[in-house]
């Protein structure tokens, strides 16, 4: 599976799912050591900073922040056991999640 997760890092259409496993394998460990709890605070910390790089107007910073958001999301996720996908193709069926007209 590694050398498959790899193999998509280089590809631009990695699947969510993808993503999730990949942090999962990277991240898991020292994260469920930390636990939820003080991963979430890492996660808050990440997204104030993503709202200081898009207050300021810094685009490149801000492209670095939405990663973080993502991977620490993604974290938290796997800690909650929490399937991604999932969720997100839950929320995407919903039609209540429409736009309003």
């Amino acid at each position: 599976m590694k050398l498959q997760l790899t193999k998509q890092i280089i590809s631009s259409n990695m699947e969510l799912s993808a993503l999730q496993e990949l942090v999962k394998e990277r991240y898991f460990k020292t994260d469920s050591e930390r636990g939820i709890y003080h991963t979430a605070l890492w996660f808050h910390e990440e997204v104030g900073e993503l709202s200081s790089a898009i207050a300021s107007g810094d685009k490149e910073n801000a492209k670095e922040e939405f990663a973080d958001v993502l991977m620490w999301l993604m974290t938290l996720a796997n800690l909650m056991g929490v399937d991604m996908q999932q969720a997100v193709d839950v929320y995407l069926a919903n039609p209540r999640k429409l736009p309003v007209k």
